[in-house]
């Protein structure tokens, strides 16, 4: 009769070995944590807040809000939706320049911040043409609050980002904690 219940006894442990080794745990898809990083971009967004001109959004998600300076204000009155298709320009920053040095000047991290992706009027680029759900929440956020010609400038925190993971897909890397900083332009609005 022992020996019955020490079978099934390892059975069990070894189907929760299995289980344990097939597990959907994704840690060792995350991105190294650089505390340093993660410190100075969060010292970076909580400080802009507090800058001239700075406003704030909380986003749908009530995952935090975004920072937000109007660069330009654009003549289109009509709303954009969570389901809206819309063609923005932009430009997106870290807050460290090409050599990997802090800006300490928040107001000149669009000019000298290190550019990890563009799609800019000036450079005869095509316009990102999306739908506003299949972006990040902090876009999500801004693009309902904007109309056709605004143009932004937009702080992302890493909560409305790419979050505590990052994000290694394509050709650049979003360490974790990253705050994101953004001029965007809507373009136009394709569909509401």
């Amino acid at each position: 009769m022992m020996n019955k219940y020490w079978h099934i006894a390892c059975v069990m442990c070894g189907l929760l070995f299995l289980f344990a080794s097939c597990s959907d745990d994704n840690s060792n898809d995350y991105l190294p944590v650089d505390e340093a990083w993660k410190a100075a971009n969060i010292e970076a967004f909580d400080k802009r807040q507090y800058d001239d001109g700075m406003e704030y959004i909380n986003s749908e998600s009530g995952n935090g809000k975004i920072l937000y300076k109007v660069i330009k204000k654009g003549e289109g009155t009509r709303t954009i939706y969570y389901t809206s298709v819309v063609k923005c320009y932009y430009k997106g920053c870290l807050i460290v320049d090409e050599d990997g040095n802090y800006i300490a000047d928040r107001d000149s991290v669009l000019a000298r911040g290190k550019v990890f992706d563009s799609k800019l009027e000036e450079n005869d680029d095509e316009p990102l043409e999306t739908t506003v759900s299949g972006l990040i929440d902090g876009w999500t956020t801004a693009l309902q609050h904007m109309h056709e010609g605004d143009e932004w400038e937009l702080w992302v925190p890493y909560s409305l980002g790419y979050g505590v993971s990052g994000n290694s897909s394509g050709s650049v890397t979003i360490n974790p904690y990253t705050t994101l900083v953004f001029r965007v332009k809507v373009e136009s609005i394709v569909s509401q």
